[in-house]
């Protein structure tokens, strides 16, 4: 008897476990970000620029809550000479709403960043490839900004070699692979 009484509650375990997957109001899915050459960032985006974060205001859109940021374009390698972009990041926090969209580049007043921008449906960009079109100079003791810029090659999946590279050397490479060399 204790032996069917546990495969009785074993059954009704696992029979209200699929009741509760299936009655779930959210799909399950995954996804996963595919690394991008810096070439590949390039040729897709519409600007590519040196900028600082200026403004960020956190708004209701259409999947939930998103940040618009404005920045200031510093130096554009590719695009349009526009002098304040703005750039809608999905996430953020509108009072008791909070949403979190895993790979969006968290940013912050006064950050300074090279960006890979695509222009966005609803006007201004949006940043191409999640986090890998949005790269953090961080300057050095020496005053140097430098980036960690992603593989120069396709194929470069989980490259080792990678170093934070000086800011004026990667613009020196997206600006020859954009076609823009010797235009500030």
């Amino acid at each position: 008897m204790p032996l069917m009484c546990f495969t009785r509650h074993r059954f009704v375990s696992i029979a209200v476990l699929l009741l509760m997957l299936c009655a779930s109001r959210r799909p399950v899915s995954a996804s996963v970000v595919v690394p991008l050459s810096l070439a590949q960032l390039t040729e897709a985006a519409d600007l590519v620029a040196d900028v600082t974060v200026i403004d960020i205001r956190t708004m209701p859109g259409p999947d939930g809550v998103e940040r618009v940021v404005q920045l200031q374009v510093m130096s554009t390698w590719k695009g349009g000479a526009e002098r304040t972009v703005f750039v809608r990041l999905a996430g953020g926090r509108l009072g008791p709403t909070e949403t979190r969209v895993a790979g969006v580049p968290v940013v912050h007043d006064g950050d300074r960043l090279v960006m890979f921008l695509v222009t966005h449906p609803r006007g201004g960009y949006s940043v191409l490839g999640l986090h890998q079109g949005a790269l953090a100079a961080v300057t050095g003791a020496d005053g140097t900004a430098r980036v960690l810029a992603p593989a120069r090659m396709q194929g470069a999946r989980g490259d080792v070699t990678r170093a934070p590279r000086r800011i004026a050397e990667l613009e020196g490479d997206v600006r020859s692979i954009a076609g823009t060399e010797g235009a500030r």
